[in-house]
């Protein structure tokens, strides 16, 4: 008997093998943008090798940049905004699969100080800096409008993502009354003391603020189902990890970003790490964005058709419906 389950622990060692020496020949690309709530996304590659699995990992600015390298298979992962679900059914880019969350919130209203707005509508005729077409500026235009604001009204300024000094300079001169940008940019303008976070919480509605997405080349993620498995189950030990350790939390994000511990500090609590894929939220978020005029189709239909749990099924062991799935 001892015999038969040695030979059984032999050929389940040499499966391995054969295994991870086929995932060897497969490169699996990643996009993401740098961002203190991506700092599980930061620690992939490295946990990734553990399993076998070469991760060619590109920093990229911005959700628009990454949607295009994905949609011209450029990429074989992206991370995206939740929003990009909408944008590419509507551009009729339906190739892919969203199999994974990476946060939610991490990004903010800040006013400069003295600028005080309580509702949505007395921003008209304010100057708002936004980085165009970023799931923060889509989002912020959304609810804004939702909210009994005139986007008509609202002065909005362009800048360059990442953000950073051309919208501190502009908020210390007046040229700007407030931005809407994504972490770290928030917190180091409230510990220059040149603004503060608005009491206008632009997630504050039924989307619950999801932001990141791991989506995938459809016919990728079926072709190498195995390594993007492996990916998955890298992300979900990252975000754990994460998760129990603010400091080791604080640590990744901080290397990531390369912005200053106390900077870190204040913008982790403006986000959460999470995998789940809250597919009712992300409904929400079609409706809302269409309700809006971002796109010109309800693609809430469309996430169930994209939304793909199998992944997360299989690497965690838990349910959809403790997964997110409503």
């Amino acid at each position: 008997m001892r015999r038969f389950f040695t030979s059984l622990s032999l050929i389940a060692c040499a499966v391995g093998l054969l295994r991870t020496d086929a995932w060897a020949d497969v490169k699996v690309r990643l996009g993401f943008p740098v961002q203190v709530h991506t700092a599980n996304v930061m620690q992939l590659r490295d946990r990734a090798k553990k399993s076998g699995v070469d991760l060619d990992v590109s920093v990229m600015r911005g959700y628009p940049n990454i949607q295009l390298a994905l949609a011209t298979n450029e990429l074989d992962l992206a991370v995206l905004g939740f929003v990009k679900i909408g944008l590419m059914q509507e551009k009729g880019f339906r190739d892919s699969k969203v199999i994974s969350a990476i946060f939610s919130g991490g990004q903010s209203l800040t006013l400069r100080n003295g600028v005080i707005a309580k509702t949505w509508k007395e921003l008209e005729g304010k100057k708002i800096g936004t980085a165009p077409n970023s799931y923060a500026d889509l989002l912020f235009k959304s609810s804004a409008k939702l909210g009994g604001a005139d986007l008509a009204k609202i002065n909005f300024v362009s800048f360059a993502p990442p953000g950073g000094t051309p919208v501190f300079v502009a908020m210390r001169s007046g040229d700007i009354d407030g931005f809407v940008f994504w972490e770290p940019n928030n917190a180091e303008a409230a510990l220059q003391g040149i603004g503060s976070y608005s009491s206008l919480d632009i997630g504050d509605n039924p989307t619950g603020h999801i932001n990141g997405a791991l989506a995938a080349n459809a016919e990728f993620a079926v072709k190498h189902h195995a390594p993007v498995a492996a990916v998955v189950r890298a992300l979900v030990a990252a975000t754990d990890a994460l998760n129990a350790d603010p400091s080791l939390f604080a640590e990744a994000a901080q290397q990531g970003t390369g912005a200053s511990p106390d900077v870190v500090r204040e913008s982790m609590p403006h986000g959460k790490l999470d995998y789940r894929l809250r597919r009712k939220e992300a409904k929400a978020l079609m409706r809302m964005i269409h309700e809006a005029g971002i796109t010109t189709i309800d693609a809430s239909p469309a996430v169930d058709r994209v939304f793909d749990y199998t992944f997360l099924e299989e690497v965690t062991g838990r349910s959809r419906r403790e997964l997110g799935d409503d």
